[in-house]
């Protein structure tokens, strides 16, 4: 076999000829995006003592990573952030495509 360019046959050359999908047809489907501060699983009785100003342990750090969902599944981690009197998330890892698939199963 020889090398000459006729012959060889590259990763690019290959994904140059796979068309890449348009994702502009769904750019505007909405999605449910929501931050998971914390979880707790609590028992009937407790739930129904709870009232205004009762505080829930949620079993994490002030200052810890919060998950951020899109569709009640985990996309990113992010943390909590104060701007003129509101809250907000901060973006600071997103998880990589290959765990998101994995969290599907």
């Amino acid at each position: 076999m020889s090398d000459s360019p006729e012959e060889v046959t590259t990763d690019n050359h290959i994904n140059q000829d796979v068309p890449r999908p348009n994702l502009e047809a769904i750019m505007h489907v909405p999605l449910s995006v929501s931050v998971e501060l914390g979880r707790v699983e609590l028992p009937l009785h407790h739930v129904a003592r709870l009232h205004r100003g009762t505080v829930v342990d949620l079993k994490k750090e002030a200052n810890a990573e919060v998950d951020i969902l899109a569709n009640g599944q985990v996309f990113a981690r992010g943390e909590v952030v104060s701007s003129d009197g509101k809250l907000g998330i901060r973006i600071v890892d997103i998880v990589p495509s290959g765990e998101r698939i994995r969290s599907l199963g």
